[in-house]
């Protein structure tokens, strides 16, 4: 019986010890299964914040300090000798060597006018075909101002094996000899040869022209606020609001002068138009555009000598503009037929009706003087202008960016300042260092990051303006009264809409 009872307290001992033995096991496994669970959820966590760049950052080097960009060292004498055809000490870089298919070479050959005020380089994609009739039919019209001289060309890369395509880009290139063509892959990624092939066209083919203006042909832009810019750059748009706190004036000299330029008066004859901004108040303006109704410019004049008695009256300051332009005016009949010719163009019975005053260039220095009613500002031609919307950002770390960059590809935590390449304005003596600055610049993948790598070196600083609108600006028929570009206009038949909208309302 005590055998029984001690072999049932054995067996019993066994059972619980088997128990105990069973759940120890368990946990154990349930031990080693949430470890491996949370080793697995902590390596899925570490690859999600290597993906997002949290890693990447902890690894960037301060742009502030310590910014350097190949080609490493100092780059302004290299530069200097390529600008005057000379040798540099050191070899380029970096140099495009694509050929263009169509150079259109002759395009910047003119026998009117030796100089271009801007010429307008739109980047566009092979296949934009109605895009570019588009902006032949609005904005990208070379005579939209016709005392203003202007170029328009298309920048096209090509698609491969696509022949078909390549045919009707050449009858296009027949028909409007607009069309410049490179022989590189048009890909997003390309962006940079595009622009740079640009760059390379307007030094080699047509460096006639003050500024330069590069455009994306999905952009409304607005040529008279263009060219309003580039007038007064810190200024605007404010100084078309309030002229009488700019107290720069230039003088208008007396009585001998080489032309009469009509242009400036222009809009004032819109009066009827109540959204025409251009009127009496704002007359500060007019002196760089052109009323698109008169058919020819005034012919160059020579006016007499005038009287002592007239000289006393020009000089009188109560003596109105209206009167001293007819005084001049009625010493010369060939300046009457002028006057003549221009009222019946335009079939306006007075051209000089509340004008406050009226631009005349001269050639030989007069004694009689009298100071303008009107603020003209003129840049210099040395001027390095890199304008449009400039961005101070960082580059982006995550892998599923379409913009993402490595480390290896650029180490700095912030970018230099950079103009959105949708649209930009360039004066000549910029571009032109920025060319030769390309050739000791690595090459980057992005043509926006890569200009603005390029200015850095080139010691240029982007200039900002918030009326390059990068996206697509809100519009109402009132609001783009200032705006020079908006992104976002790929459908050709809204950008005609809205171009003929707000050109008939002055603004375009």
């Amino acid at each position: 019986m005590q055998n029984c009872v001690r072999e049932k307290d054995h067996c019993f001992v066994k059972s619980e010890l088997y128990v105990i033995l069973q759940t120890t096991k368990t946990y154990s496994t349930l031990y080693i299964v949430i470890c491996k669970s949370i080793l697995l959820k902590s390596e899925f966590f570490i690859m999600l914040l290597n993906y997002f760049g949290a890693f990447t950052h902890m690894f960037e080097v301060t742009y502030d300090k310590h910014f350097v960009y190949p080609y490493n060292g100092d780059i302004h004498d290299f530069v200097n000798a390529l600008r005057y055809n000379q040798k540099p000490a050191v070899d380029p870089i970096n140099v495009y060597n694509y050929s263009f298919l169509y150079n259109n070479e002759e395009k910047c050959v003119e026998t009117e006018h030796s100089k271009f005020r801007v010429v307008y380089i739109i980047k566009s994609a092979v296949q934009n075909f109605d895009r570019r009739i588009a902006i032949r039919n609005s904005w990208g019209f070379e005579k939209r101002f016709f005392d203003v001289p202007s170029r328009t060309v298309f920048l096209l890369g090509i698609h491969q094996d696509n022949e078909e395509l390549q045919a009707k880009i050449k009858l296009e290139a027949m028909k409007y000899k607009d069309i410049v063509q490179a022989n590189f892959i048009d890909t997003y990624y390309n962006n940079t040869i595009k622009t740079m092939m640009g760059f390379k066209w307007a030094v080699k083919y047509c460096s006639n022209s003050k500024f330069y203006m590069f455009v994306d042909d999905d952009m409304y832009v607005s040529v008279k606020n263009v060219l309003r810019f580039i007038r007064n750059p810190t200024n605007y748009p404010d100084y078309l609001k309030e002229p009488k706190k700019i107290s720069q004036k230039r003088e208008i000299r007396y009585p001998y002068v080489s032309k009469i330029n009509f242009s400036h008066i222009s809009n004032l004859l819109n009066e009827e138009n109540e959204m025409n901004y251009l009127n009496t108040e704002y007359i500060s303006d007019t002196n760089i555009y052109i009323r698109e109704e008169l058919s020819s410019n005034a012919e160059l004049i020579q006016l007499p000598e005038v009287s002592s008695s007239t000289q006393e009256n020009i000089n009188n300051q109560n003596y109105s503009i209206e009167n001293q332009v007819t005084t001049i005016l009625n010493n010369s009949k060939d300046a009457q037929d002028v006057l003549t010719k221009v009222n019946n163009n335009v079939k306006e019975k007075r051209i000089f009706e509340n004008i406050s005053s009226l631009y005349i260039y001269d050639e030989i220095e007069s004694p009689i003087r009298k100071k303008r009613q009107v603020f003209d500002f003129e840049l210099p031609e040395d001027v390095r202008l890199f304008a449009g919307f400039v961005f101070v950002s960082s580059p982006h770390r995550h892998k599923s960016s379409k913009w993402y960059v490595s480390l290896e590809e650029y180490p700095y935590h912030l970018w230099p300042p950079y103009v959105t390449a949708g649209a930009y304005i360039i004066s000549r003596e910029a571009l032109l260092d920025m060319y030769y600055t390309s050739f000791y610049t690595k090459h980057f993948k992005f043509d926006d990051i890569f200009l603005g790598l390029v200015a850095k070196k080139a010691d240029i600083e982007p200039f900002h303006c918030e009326e390059f609108h990068f996206y697509k600006k809100d519009y109402t028929k009132f609001n783009y009264k200032y705006v020079i570009t908006s992104h976002g206009y790929g459908d050709p038949n809204e950008l005609l809409q809205i171009w003929n909208e707000q050109k008939a309302l002055g603004n375009a």
